[in-house]
């Protein structure tokens, strides 16, 4: 509980009428979870607006409400602010006594590569006895309690409400995702961070963001809010965009590299098989031999950066290695599934061109036989990147398979036509709508020493046709096939 009027006192500007010393009991943005006591704050949305449930919520007992739309909304006491997204980033860390600043706070930033570095980092944090919470896309995870991700980041309120049940649970570190919508819409704002990564910045996000400037704007914030004193950013040195990112932050910087012995942290030597990766690192601690799991030079690239956190977090580079070692691919992520079959078959959540190239030159480079991939595009999203994607797939993959991802509102022919338009050679593609019946083609086309890949949706248990949320797996999907067909693809 505090004081409502102890809570304004954070905001830099308000209007205030009514009672400013009513008990808060809880703040909230959702209507449907208010009670007795409780400050109700009204977000506007892009299809929804948190200002037409304000009757709804005072009505369940907000006994204060926070607008940046005026009106009468007979509550006993309302607070009017620019921005109500803003002030309640501002209201949930005042309120839960900012918990971030009892943990190692650790940001990941960047189109690709954000899951895995997190996984990572927690793999290597753990091998240091430490307790560790995770914020990302597959999941949430308090110590080794799982809980659903409906957003890469939480809103703020739920994000502090998180990391201050992380403060009771004893957690040592917080590694978080950090999107580019998060920072726009100031789901972090007020924390600041001991390490900030940049991972890479490619065609994404634009049906939001509208323009590359925009989006690398938003990506930028994440270096702002560094700790100035301790803090340190963690920058790819092969984006071409590095020193954007580099200057903007006010504290110790590090950077990493595939092979550039200019940056802090790059490979010497690294190989990549279809079970696992040999790096030979360079590090200002010394050189690490690493042998993990991951696949793919993709993944060299997430390595070498959760080494540059760990030595950040001062971990010693012994648990550093190990957690390296010892972790587990990360779902969806270039994931291989065995089931006896005779061909390579992935699963990976790239969907973007760069996240396919990175992908398609990773698994050309261990086929002995043909390139297969299946893949489609999420509806409601960046249009500007279908063709793209056609692009680089017809460029690298012998056969190609277009499907359905997530349609929402739009038809899939019309997704898929869109995809065509960047695909000289149509010869080499067939179109099957129906993602199940399209996995199920290319399982019965791929033959021994072949590759196949199923692109876009990685970790996704769900498929989004229309308004209905279906249950929807591509590993459980080719798991399926694959023990009920002991002929597909011909056996090990």
């Amino acid at each position: 509980m505090k004081k409502l009027k102890a809570l304004l006192e954070a905001l830099p500007s308000c209007k205030v009428l009514g009672d400013a010393d009513l008990t808060i009991e809880k703040i909230e943005y959702d209507s449907r979870r208010v009670g007795f006591g409780d400050l109700f704050v009204a977000l506007p949305g892009h299809s929804d607006d948190g200002h037409r449930y304000i009757k709804s919520a005072v009505d369940k007992g907000a006994v204060a409400v926070l607008v940046q739309k005026d009106g009468d909304y007979r509550s006993k006491a309302k607070v009017l602010v620019p921005d109500s997204r803003e002030a309640l980033a501002i209201l949930s860390n005042r309120f839960y006594d900012y918990p971030w600043r009892r943990l190692k706070l650790v940001g990941v930033t960047g189109t690709n590569g954000k899951t895995t570095i997190t996984y990572l980092v927690r793999s290597i944090l753990q091998q240091d006895d430490k307790k560790v919470g995770l914020v990302g896309t597959i999941a949430y995870w308090i110590d080794r309690q799982k809980i659903n991700a409906p957003n890469t980041t939480p809103e703020s309120l739920d994000l502090q409400r998180m990391l201050a049940q992380m403060n009771e649970e004893g957690i040592f570190a917080a590694v978080m995702e950090v999107s580019s919508h998060a920072l726009v819409m100031h789901r972090v704002d007020g924390m600041e961070f001991d390490v900030a990564v940049f991972t890479n910045l490619n065609h994404e996000h634009l049906d939001f963001h509208l323009t590359m400037d925009a989006y690398r704007e938003a990506k930028g914030r994440l270096f702002k809010k560094i700790k100035k004193d301790a803090g340190v950013a963690v920058i790819n040195r092969d984006d071409p965009q590095w020193k954007y990112f580099y200057n903007l932050a006010e504290t110790k910087r590090q950077t990493y590299s595939l092979t550039d012995p200019e940056a802090d942290f790059y490979a010497k030597s690294y190989s990549c098989t279809p079970t696992g990766t040999s790096i030979q690192l360079v590090t200002p601690k010394g050189e690490m031999t690493l042998q993990t799991k991951l696949i793919g030079e993709s993944n060299v690239y997430n390595t070498i950066a959760t080494v540059a956190v760990g030595v950040a977090l001062k971990i010693d580079p012994r648990g550093i290695k190990s957690g390296l070692e010892n972790a587990e691919v990360v779902p969806g992520r270039m994931e291989s599934i065995r089931a006896g079959q005779a061909f390579n078959l992935w699963i990976d959540y790239g969907h973007t061109p760069h996240a396919f190239e990175v992908l398609l030159k990773t698994a050309r480079n261990m086929t002995r036989g043909r390139l297969l991939f299946l893949f489609g595009c999420g509806g409601d999203r960046d249009q500007g990147k279908r063709p793209l994607m056609g692009k680089v797939a017809s460029r690298y993959a012998d056969r190609i398979y277009l499907t359905e991802d997530n349609p929402r509102s739009e038809d899939p022919n019309e997704i898929i036509a869109q995809i065509l338009q960047g695909i000289e050679d149509k010869s080499k593609v067939e179109v099957i709508i129906d993602r199940k019946e399209g996995i199920k083609k290319a399982l019965e086309d791929a033959r021994p020493g072949d590759t196949l890949i199923l692109a876009g949706k990685g970790h996704e248990d769900y498929q989004i046709i229309g308004d209905e949320k279906l249950h929807f797996s591509d590993k459980e999907t080719a798991l399926e096939f694959l023990s009920a067909d002991s002929k597909v693809g011909g056996q090990m």
